[in-house]
């Protein structure tokens, strides 16, 4: 499947079909990669009608309107799931943009750490994908720093994923000392491992 210059591995798409619980054809295309495409997302949508919905709070409940909202965001009810992508190379962010759309994701991009931050305070995301250099190291550290106190103090499950094309050890030590879930290096098949991650989190 290479629509919009995006590639998917054969890891991958077994991934796919293992999740759709269906049999892998012998001659792949586009159209059968839809279809199991479409049967988890049929599989999902029968999901959300099973009685594991947060319940509505009462006029009265000390459980506020703003809470099941968050709760029901949290539990990937209702909204579809959101993951932001921060990098500062454009084609970095439209492929990513492109790849996670078709998996069924609402999808935010930034290209800064201010801008990236506003969102992050603003909204509930599943995941935040961030490149560590965006534009320098000092900035990708201040940027997961107050991405993960945001995560702390609102109590979110919001997985932090940090991608770079460094491939220094002290910077997958300090980026999982700081908070980060994960740490990936932007060397060949990256987007694949990534790909993995967020299918199975």
């Amino acid at each position: 499947m290479s629509e919009d210059g995006i590639l998917i591995s054969k890891d991958t798409i077994d991934l796919i079909y293992k999740i759709s619980q269906t049999e892998k054809p012998e001659n792949l295309s586009d159209e059968t990669i839809r279809l199991a495409l479409c049967v988890i997302e049929k599989k999902l949508s029968d999901a959300e009608s099973l009685d594991i919905v947060p319940p509505e709070p009462a006029q009265e409940s000390e459980y506020s309107e703003e809470q099941w909202q968050k709760d029901m965001a949290l539990a990937g009810f209702g909204d579809k799931r959101k993951i932001l992508v921060v990098d500062d190379i454009g084609v970095v962010t439209y492929q990513l943009k492109v790849l996670f759309q078709k998996m069924g994701f609402e999808v935010d991009t930034a290209k800064d750490i201010f801008s990236a931050a506003k969102l992050i305070r603003k909204d509930v995301y599943d995941f935040i994908v961030m490149d560590l250099f965006v534009s320098t190291e000092r900035e990708g550290f201040l940027l997961l720093d107050e991405t993960k106190k945001i995560v702390v103090q609102k109590g979110l499950k919001t997985k932090i994923i940090v991608i770079t094309a460094s491939s220094k050890g002290e910077h997958k030590v300090k980026c999982l000392n700081r908070g980060a879930n994960m740490f990936l290096q932007k060397d060949t098949g990256w987007q694949d491992e990534l790909i993995k991650y967020v299918s199975t989190n």
